[in-house]
């Protein structure tokens, strides 16, 4: 069997995006196979720690840990990030250093390649490393015990979500949607069921916050309507900017397009008139009831999964700083693409995305999203689904479409 390792932003840049291994039986032997091709990147992971860099190792939408890296490696690609320790939002990073000694020791490894991790790393050096290891993971454990950090509610769903699921960027909800707890760095802070301590004696602690709801209007100021003028070039979808060339938006592949929605037929379309999504509807909406679906080389390649699209629509992006007709600021509309197989229901595709910006009703901005799914053997009849997720917008202004799905709606 084909596994592929994909190596994101620097590690791609320095040693390659995309490695082709066959016969993996893990995650811990495809990171070995990496050390042992490239004795530099392995160095790298051992002192990125020093530079505050960490690791997520990612599969079929699931954040790895240490204890995963030994089970079955499946058919999904095993996507390693780096990532800067403290992010928010970013799974579980993993050390380095700790990584290489999940997968069989520094000298182990290295011993494979037909090099001696004495002479490159040095003794010294190797034996602070593992101490460190120790130390450190202690360390995080307390500090995970000490100051929790709060959690976004959980979906559960019978597969992983895929995409983007970090939401609208920025800092503060009250501007953009995202999530704030109205203080950064290191706080106590607790929910319920959580154990609150009792403290003998005089102690300088932090206060336990239970709620907070922070609105800032600027009701004083009625000249200043918009706080940046409204403009196509304002929308973000994952927090990228596109272009009329496609780009990855949050590990979506996405561009702009301007076109008239009669050239974007592709090789076979589903849909003969625009869907308008219902915002403030909850649960999922049905758009294509059927949807036909082959594997590589069916049906002349016409319906390939591999190459499904979707043109969205979107206007009147707006949403108030306070009540409204206060400063209007940024909205954004969070959502998912659902696909199934229509007799079992088996979900073969379920990925989020957000889609912000400042826009009048009148500004429409048009995109085209590539959506591959799962074929599932002998099965070429699905059903597709939108379901909204959160927003933070005008209901009274906001138009949200799909104005068109099928296949290979433009390709370039």
């Amino acid at each position: 069997m084909q596994h592929k390792i994909l190596l994101l932003d620097e590690l791609g840049d320095r040693w390659g995006k995309t490695h082709i291994y066959h016969d993996l039986r893990s995650p811990s032997e495809a990171l070995k196979l990496l050390y042992i091709n490239h004795p530099d990147l392995c160095k790298y992971f051992a002192t990125a720690h020093e530079d505050g860099i960490g690791f997520t190792v990612v599969q079929a939408g699931e954040f790895l840990d240490y204890d995963d890296l030994g089970l079955p490696l499946g058919q999904n690609d095993l996507v390693i990030t780096p990532v800067i320790s403290g992010s928010g939002g970013v799974g579980k990073a993993l050390l380095g250093v700790a990584l290489i000694v999940a997968t069989g020791g520094i000298g182990s490894v290295l011993g494979v390649a037909g090099t001696n991790a004495a002479s490159l790393f040095g003794s010294t050096f190797l034996g602070g490393i593992v101490g460190k290891i120790g130390v450190g993971l202690v360390l995080m454990g307390v500090s995970d015990m000490i100051s929790p950090q709060p959690q976004l509610p959980s979906f559960d769903f019978d597969a992983p979500v895929s995409g983007f699921t970090g939401g609208p960027g920025g800092i503060t909800r009250g501007s953009d949607g995202s999530q704030s707890y109205a203080y950064t760095g290191a706080a106590n802070t607790v929910g319920l069921g959580k154990t609150i301590p009792v403290v003998y004696g005089k102690a300088l602690v932090g206060g336990h916050i239970l709620s907070t709801d922070i609105e800032i209007a600027n009701e004083s100021d009625p000249l200043m309507k918009y706080i940046r003028p409204p403009s196509l070039d304002s929308v973000r979808l994952n927090g990228e900017e596109l272009t009329g060339k496609y780009s990855t938006a949050g590990s979506l592949e996405a561009r702009r397009y301007n076109g008239p929605k009669s050239a974007a037929k592709g090789t076979s379309f589903a849909l003969t008139s625009d869907f308008t999504v219902d915002l403030e509807k909850e649960g999922e909406q049905e758009f294509v009831p059927h949807l036909f679906g082959d594997h590589e080389g069916g049906n002349n390649n016409l319906t390939t999964t591999e190459d499904f699209q979707i043109l969205f629509q979107v206007a009147g992006l707006v949403d108030f700083v306070g009540e409204n007709d206060t400063t209007r600021i940024d909205g954004f509309i969070t959502y998912r693409i659902i696909i199934k197989e229509r007799d079992s229901g088996n979900l073969v595709l379920n990925n989020q995305a957000t889609i912000q910006g400042l826009t009048l009703k009148s500004q429409k901005f048009n995109y085209i999203a590539k959506l591959p799914y799962q074929f599932i053997d002998g099965k070429n009849n699905y059903i597709a689904f939108v379901e909204i997720i959160d927003t933070g917008i005008n209901f009274n202004s906001a138009v949200f479409k799909i104005r068109q799905a099928g296949y290979n709606l433009r390709k370039k």
